[in-house]
Formats: structure tokens, C-alpha cells, sequence
């Protein structure tokens, strides 16, 4: 693999440069993603400072304001996670749709465990929520949306150890994740005073809303909108061993979609025993836009449809949703000196062949250096337009294969890409040059903490997700910012949540459990009383 149209300019520089109506100011650069995580803030801690306007409860509650506060965050956090998986693309555009479903994929486990720790601590005060199988049919709603969450989570985790089939998690995936939604909201508002100031009503009712509107949108109403982006299957042709090239043309031949080198879409392509087209699959499109003509894919057999496509006839219809990512030097900042290397195992060649003919097709003085893994000849992607790619690109370009299994007559490299094989290859000691990595899982891994061992920047390595869904976190700068991005909302609103506990209740006060000056609820979130 690896929003709808960018903004990025016709008429993109001949200099082999990123196109300049894509670069911004520095600061700048980094304003609309602030923005988008100030808005994430409040959508998930903005409920619990509402919260603070109910008047205090005695101080024996304290515990049950925690859970209620927890309860509240994980809902939060369920509700939010719908906005973040509908690939808006003002949201995808500053930070990457890998890192985005990345980052929802964390903070649904934090959320998980928040309704789970919200549970237990509710049943430290009332074991029944835990030992009856029958309780008040708002309890149940929480006691549903928490099994369906651990199911959904689950499944998500461990979708390939299960062996489940990619389309039928995603469809369930949303059917469960609607379910947990609808529970739990209905759940906490017929269960918890907490909902009781309008401000926290109204906040709670908007960030619903958006969730259930981005579902709307993401089955509904986009399947319908980007048929001006409908190309026809020109042809299917192996490229070696279980793997195809597709070659893609406009229906309409001024309705095409605009990208850049080394960016994805996601293709609705027909099915091969059928005229219906399938479930939405991210690609990465491996023509450059220097390309007339069409859009290129280069997929390989890795899965249940993937090893239908060498009997797709062509003529079928496909629909095109993007482009989406940020694994293209187009779009970072780089100096007229700065040097790419680029670090490609097996089908990872793609985003790097796209990327090549740009830079080969608008020459400039950025050079670049591609070490391609493989295991045999055989299994060499592209490997004479790579040849012929380095020897018209008068030395700018530079392009080395490792073979692990290499027949006795190979007289390139050998071996496994690691960071010996780049240090043969490549000085690290430069300053002026960044590391662009995709692959399997593993091996970008690995190659990550090799090139960070070596004392290589996190910010200057970049990598690509090799399945959106099951995409490991890598070290470099997008990885590490996404951890601690995480940790942070996590950390803010656990102290937010101690501070509603403190806030809400006399904890702290010397009345110590008196008279409060209100009737107190007759319905606590997880009591039914």
C-alpha cells in the first residue's frame, strides 16, 4: 500500500522540487494540526469540565465520581473515534491517514480500558452490576456497549491470528461500533446526573451527532460522490510472482484524480466473478503524475480478494477515493542538496518507483538512492525501468538490489537489508540526506531501530504503513509524536478526571458529607438506584 482532491497545483515546478503551492511558512506549517488537536481536546475533556457545573456530592462518592468521570471519557472517545476513521480529509491532510487510523486504533484501547476500569469501580459499590444476569435495562445498555467494545477491539487487534475475512471485520467492525456507540450514550444519559447541566448535554449531543453523521457520510452519502472520479480496468499483466499490474483509464479524461508521487488511494475495483465492485482497498499508486494516461497499480496476491485480481477482466468499472498519505518527498520541506535514500522491500518498491519517475521525469538537483530488497531476480519489481530510470538520470539517481536467495550468476549484493547493508551503501555520517522506508511490518521495523542506532534523527526517517489496519508504530518522527500524542490526551484527562472528582464532591472541604443544599439523584451512573 501505502482525501478527496488536494490543492496542489497544475502546473507542480519542472525542478524536481516539492511543488511549491503544497509548502507553507514554518509557522504556519503546523496550524492546522493544532487546531484539529485542540478540537480533539475538547471533544474528549470539554464533557468533563461541563461536568463540574452539577453541585458537589458528599465525599463518600468520590470513587463514583471517578468511574463517572471515566465513563464519560470513554464515551467521549467512542464517539469521536467515528470522525477520526471517516477520512476527512481536512483532518488526513496535516498528519497522514496511516498515522490518523493509527492513532484512533490506540486511543480506542484507552477507551476500552477506561469503561472497563468505569465498570469496576461502580461494582465496588454495588456487586450486583457484576453478579445478576438481570439488571435495569439502562444498566444492561452499559454492561452491551462494553462487551461489544472488548469483541470489537479484540477482533481489530487480532483480525489475521483469527483469520477473519478483511471485509466481513469491516462491515462488522462498523454494525459493532454502532452498537457500542448507541449503548453506551443512551446508557450514560438515563443512567448518570451527570448529564444534567445543558452545556454538557448540548456538547455531548453535538460530538454524537458528528458521529453519527461522519457513519452517514462514510456509507451513503461519499459512495455516491466520487463517481466523477470513475476509471475503466484497461488491462491486468503479471509483474512476476503473484504479482499484477492494473492499468487504469479515465472515463472522463478531465475528471481525473490529481496526486503525488508516492501517495494512496482507495479503489473500488469489480469483483472477479461478478459485475458488483468490491469493498473499498488502499493502494499505492505506482504511475507518477508526470504520467499521462491513467493510474498504475502493482498489487500483490497477500489476501482474500487480492488473490482474485489476475482474473478481473478488463472493461469492469472502478471508483477512486483520494488521494491520502504523506509518504511522498514532494511533501516535506527538503533543500536543493538534501539526498532521499530510499529503503524498499518486495511490493514496498511502489510509493519508490512513482517517486523516481518524478524526480527522473522533472529533473532537478535532489539525488536519491534506492536499495531494493528482494529475495531472487525473479522477484525484482520494475527492475528495467529502475535501470533505465538510474542511466538517463545522469548520476542524480542511484539504484542498488539485495538478494537474499541470489542464483550462483548474481553479481549484485547479497543478503538482508540491514544497517550494515546501508552503511555499505550509503554514509550515514551525512547531515543532509533522509531515510524513506516501506515494507512489511517487520522489516521496516527493523530497519527503523537499525537506522536509530546508527544515530540517525527519528525526524529524518520516514515510513510508510503497509496495511492501514494492522500497521505496526514505527520509532521515526511521525511515530513517536503519535505515541506521546496519545499518552498526552490520556494523561490530561485522567487528571482532568481526578479534578472533576475533587470538584464534584467535598472531598476536599471540612464539611465533610453535610448537608449539600440539593436533593441528592435517585439515579447514579451504574447504581439503577
Amino acid at each position: 500500500m501505502t482525501d478527496m482532491h488536494t490543492n496542489q497545483p497544475s502546473d507542480a515546478p519542472n525542478n524536481g522540487e516539492a511543488p511549491t503551492g503544497l509548502q507553507t511558512k514554518a509557522p504556519l506549517r503546523y496550524l492546522p494540526g493544532l487546531l484539529i488537536l485542540g478540537l480533539y481536546a475538547v471533544a474528549l475533556i470539554g464533557p468533563l469540565a461541563l461536568a463540574m457545573l452539577n453541585p458537589t456530592v458528599p465525599a463518600g462518592r468520590f470513587t463514583r465520581q471517578i468511574a463517572l468521570g471515566l465513563g464519560l471519557f470513554g464515551l467521549m472517545i467512542i464517539a469521536t473515534s467515528f470522525i477520526l476513521a471517516a477520512r476527512y480529509q481536512w483532518i488526513n491532510r496535516p498528519f497522514g491517514l496511516d498515522a490518523v487510523l493509527l492513532f484512533h486504533r490506540r486511543m480506542a484501547v484507552a477507551g476500552l480500558f477506561a469503561i472497563f476500569l468505569h465498570v469496576i469501580l461502580m461494582a465496588t459499590h454495588q456487586i450486583q452490576l457484576l453478579t445478576k444476569l438481570w439488571i435495569p435495562w439502562h444498566l444492561q445498555l452499559g454492561r452491551i456497549a462494553l462487551l461489544a467494545m472488548v469483541a470489537q477491539v479484540g477482533v481489530g487487534l487480532y483480525r489475521m491470528r483469527l483469520h477473519v475475512e478483511f471485509e466481513r471485520w469491516r462491515l462488522s467492525h462498523r454494525l459493532v461500533a454502532l452498537i457500542v456507540l448507541v449503548s453506551a450514550f443512551v446508557h450514560g444519559l438515563y443512567s448518570s446526573e451527570a448529564f444534567a447541566p445543558w452545556p454538557l448535554r448540548i456538547l455531548v449531543l453535538t460530538i454524537v451527532a458528528a458521529a453519527l453523521v461522519s457513519l452517514f457520510w462514510t456509507r451513503a452519502v461519499r459512495p455516491a460522490l466520487p463517481k466523477r472520479l470513475a476509471y475503466r480496468l484497461a488491462e491486468v499483466r503479471s509483474l512476476g510472482k503473484a504479482v499484477w499490474q492494473l492499468q487504469l483509464n479515465p472515463i472522463n479524461a478531465n475528471q481525473q484524480l490529481r496526486y503525488l508521487p508516492g501517495q494512496f488511494a482507495f479503489f473500488s475495483l469489480p469483483h472477479a466473478d461478478s459485475e458488483k465492485t468490491s469493498e473499498e482497498h488502499a493502494w499505492t499508486i505506482a504511475s507518477s503524475p508526470t504520467e499521462t494516461g491513467g493510474l498504475t497499480l502493482a498489487i500483490k496476491e497477500l489476501g482474500d480478494f487480492t488473490a482474485t485480481i489476475s482474473r478481473l477482466r478488463p472493461g469492469g468499472r472502478v471508483l477512486v477515493h483520494g488521494p491520502f498519505g504523506r509518504f511522498s518527498y514532494a511533501l516535506h520541506a527538503t533543500t536543493s542538496r538534501e539526498r532521499l535514500v530510499f529503503i524498499a522491500a518486495g511490493i514496498g518498491i511502489t510509493p519508490f518507483r512513482s517517486m523516481l519517475r518524478y524526480m527522473a521525469d522533472r529533473p532537478g538537483r535532489t539525488s536519491a538512492l534506492l536499495i531494493y530488497g528482494n529475495r531472487t531476480q525473479e522477484d525484482i519489481i520494475y527492475r528495467d525501468e529502475l535501470t533505465q530510470i538510474e542511466q538517463s538520470s545522469a548520476g542524480t539517481i542511484r539504484v542498488v538490489h539485495v538478494l537474499s536467495k541470489a542464483e550462483a550468476s548474481w553479481g549484485g549484493a547479497r543478503g538482508h537489508i540491514d544497517i550494515a547493508a546501508i552503511r555499505r551503501h550509503c554514509d550515514l555520517s551525512l547531515g543532509n540526506q533522509s531515510f524513506w522506508i516501506c515494507g512489511p511490518g517487520p522489516f521496516t521495523q527493523a530497519t527503523v531501530n537499525g537506522l536509530l542506532a546508527a544515530g540517525i534523527h527519528p525526524t529524518q526517517i520516514h515510513t510508510e504503513a503497509f496495511c492501514l489496519v494492522h500497521a505496526p508504530v514505527h520509532g521515526d518522527g511521525r511515530g513517536r509524536t503519535l505515541k506521546r500524542t496519545a499518552a498526552l490526551f490520556c494523561l490530561a484527562a485522567a487528571a482532568m478526571i481526578l479534578l472533576f472528582a475533587l470538584v464534584s464532591t467535598d472531598f476536599l472541604s471540612a464539611r465533610g458529607g453535610g448537608h449539600h443544599g440539593r436533593v441528592q439523584h435517585s439515579r447514579i451512573i451504574g447504581t439503577g438506584r
